[in-house]
């Protein structure tokens, strides 16, 4: 019986030790592809627009017509500084945020922008439920800087698609992430300064 016992408790903390790892892997490999995207943001912004050379970049997920056209996002309330790729798709949202609607221009209609909450303080839009109103988000592409304003924050629906509609009389920006539960979603408006 003693031999059942301690057999039995060496495959439960084996069955353990696997199940902790598996969030570390992730993590790890997650880790891999964003250091692979920011070399390859790095060598095509000292590239001067000559052409660059990135198959030597292992674990770069982002394709790479769409490298030229990254967006730097912050809310310094939050002390949030990341990247916005420009399409939205499984890959791109594993290593960035994204932009939602195909063609969108900054400053004009709403600017929609889609993240990952991520289990990690800090990364992607953690901490987008912290956000108060009047705080500033800060968009840029390069040369131009687009500040707006935070006005509201509140859990919406999934299936709560016209937030992302255009606004008549505002230009504005929005942000949207998933509840910690995955089942609403938390959305952020700001207006354009």
């Amino acid at each position: 019986m003693r031999g059942i016992n301690r057999k039995t408790g060496i495959v439960l903390l084996f069955i353990g030790l696997i199940l902790l790892s598996i969030p570390l892997y992730y993590e790890w490999k997650n880790g891999q592809e964003v250091a692979a995207m920011e070399k390859a943001l790095t060598m095509v912004s000292e590239s001067q627009g000559e052409p660059v050379e990135l198959d030597s970049i292992e674990k770069l997920t982002v394709p790479k017509e769409q490298l030229n056209d990254v967006l730097d996002l912050e809310i310094p309330a939050i002390d949030l500084k990341q990247k916005v790729l420009p399409k939205t798709t499984e890959e791109n949202l594993n290593v960035a945020l994204t932009q939602i609607k195909q063609d969108q221009t900054l400053g004009e209609g709403n600017f929609t922008i889609a993240g990952h909450r991520g289990y990690r303080n800090g990364r992607y839009f953690s901490n987008l439920p912290d956000v108060p109103i009047g705080a500033d988000i800060i968009v840029s592409n390069g040369g131009q800087k687009f500040v707006y304003e935070v006005k509201s924050l509140k859990k919406i629906k999934p299936t709560n698609v016209d937030i992302l509609e255009d606004d008549k009389v505002n230009d504005k920006i929005t942000l949207i992430t998933c509840t910690t539960d995955g089942k609403k979603r938390i959305a952020v408006q700001g207006i354009l300064k």
